[in-house]
């Protein structure tokens, strides 16, 4: 007699963000409840919002039109996410250069501590006014979270993991990933920032309960 055994395969969470984006750090407190309520384990993605942004940043746009821009997003960033919204240090001065802190995040991954290590990443940049496209910065938020700095340091020196960096961007191109963030949780796909409770919504409706439910 033999037995079929179903395999269940694992809920698959996964978010394409910049860490230059003000909403993508606002849903980083979302997607750490998330994996502790419900037990998932997030990938976090890059989808590179600035291609052409220089390693050493470049000056924000200043004008009107853009400063008024800017006035109307703090304002809905204020009403919609106010404990987050607060914890901003100040909006960075200028646009940083993202793609060394992917390349980081590849190195994070390959020691398991990818998704504590964009939780600091973003705390540095936005609560603390670092700038995430100098090397130091990103060796300050390795060292918060047990990765080596050292050995950090030089494969960002050398290069090692420009390419995987790369190949995850396009990956991001290919699929058509045009806001930041966006969320996939299991099988649905969620542009842009949304409250917690739509994204528990989404996790029941699929069969995902909270692990105190699970308890009980």
């Amino acid at each position: 007699m033999t037995t079929t055994v179903e395999i269940k395969e694992p809920f698959r969470v996964a978010v394409f963000a910049d860490f230059v984006c003000p909403y993508s750090f606002l849903a980083v407190e979302q997607i750490d409840r998330l994996a502790s309520e419900y037990g998932v384990t997030p990938m976090w993605r890059p989808h590179w919002l600035h291609p052409d942004t220089p390693p050493e940043g470049c000056a924000r746009d200043n004008s009107a039109d853009a400063t008024a821009k800017a006035e109307r997003r703090n304002a809905w960033m204020k009403e919609m996410a106010p404990d987050q919204f607060a914890r901003i240090r100040q909006y960075p001065e200028k646009r940083q250069y993202s793609f060394h802190a992917f390349e980081a995040l590849e190195f994070a991954c390959d020691y398991g501590l990818d998704f504590p290590y964009k939780t600091a990443i973003y705390d540095v940049m936005w609560t603390e006014g670092g700038d995430i496209g100098e090397i130091d910065t990103l060796l300050s938020a390795a060292e918060r979270v047990g990765l080596d700095a050292s050995e950090l340091e030089t494969a960002l020196a050398e290069g090692h993991y420009a390419e995987r960096a790369l190949d995850a961007v396009k990956q991001a191109q290919r699929i058509g990933i045009t806001s930041t963030p966006t969320l996939f949780l299991g099988r649905t796909r969620i542009n842009g920032w949304h409250y917690y409770e739509v994204l528990q919504s989404v996790m029941e409706k699929q069969g995902m309960r909270p692990k105190e439910a699970l308890l009980t």
